[in-house]
């Protein structure tokens, strides 16, 4: 269902990180905003064949004709950095790197909620099974030493996310 002639799904992305189906088969995506100084303007965006999403021509609440805007983002003073993203119990979680949190959005209530700020560092991946979030942290310091504490698999019961 490829709408293009080549491998290209949708365009129009920056830096997308992490990809997750969720019950219905939609393809959710997200992905980091600006880089440098301003940062911010990280997204969680519904994948659509065909859809350009903007990037670099629109970003947060922008809008212009072909293009299409993030479900949600953070804004422009706040950076999450996401990362993987997994679904369950229809809400679709996902990592944060610089945010160093587990960020949850329902989809019904259309709210976000972050979990384990700075508890963790930096999270990387997350994915389901059996109905516990799996999530792995990423906190190497990138010189080969690693530190005390860095680099974990935290499987997490999402009754205690309350």
């Amino acid at each position: 269902d490829n709408p293009f002639q080549n491998a290209v799904y949708s365009y129009g992305h920056r830096n997308p990180q992490g990809l997750a189906w969720d019950k219905d088969g939609n393809l959710w995506a997200t992905e980091h905003g600006r880089s440098g100084s301003l940062s911010g303007f990280d997204e969680l965006n519904l994948i659509e064949k065909g859809k350009n999403y903007g990037w670099p021509l629109i970003q947060g609440d922008e809008t212009r004709e072909g293009m299409v805007s993030p479900v949600i983002h953070s804004g422009a003073d706040k950076t999450w950095a996401p990362a993987g993203a997994a679904f369950l119990n229809g809400k679709i979680y996902f990592g944060g790197l610089r945010g160093e949190a587990l960020f949850e959005y329902d989809l019904v209530q259309k709210s976000m909620k972050e979990y384990f700020k700075g508890q963790f560092g930096r999270i990387r991946a997350v994915a389901v099974k059996n109905g516990f979030l799996y999530i792995t942290t990423s906190n190497t310091d990138g010189r080969g030493n690693l530190r005390a504490g860095d680099d974990k698999m935290i499987k997490i019961n999402p009754e205690s996310l309350k």
